[in-house]
């Protein structure tokens, strides 16, 4: 995730059902973000999916009506803290 977003995709939609795992062989896990449909491209223009995500998972300033007013700011940690919800509810 941190990779895509600097590289300039953002997924906007951290929650549980976008969330996968598989097993490798040697015992080791690895995770998989997906279903980039609502997800935003650096350079592109607003398209108005800039404040979407599913709504208990969301960071809390995205929440507010400054965000929906379009006031905030989509940055990284509001993804970082959308993971930390979805690891709260799954734990």
């Amino acid at each position: 995730h941190h990779i895509l977003w600097e590289g300039g995709l953002y997924h906007h939609d951290v929650s549980p059902s976008n969330l996968m795992y598989y097993w490798l062989f040697c015992s080791r896990v690895i995770g998989v973000l997906h279903k980039y449909d609502l997800s935003s491209i650096q350079d592109d223009c607003a398209r108005g999916n800039e404040c979407t995500g599913t709504v208990p998972f969301m960071s809390i300033n995205l929440l507010m009506l400054s965000a929906l007013d379009g006031e905030v700011e989509h940055v990284y940690r509001h993804d970082a803290e959308s993971f930390i919800w979805v690891f709260t509810w799954v734990c």
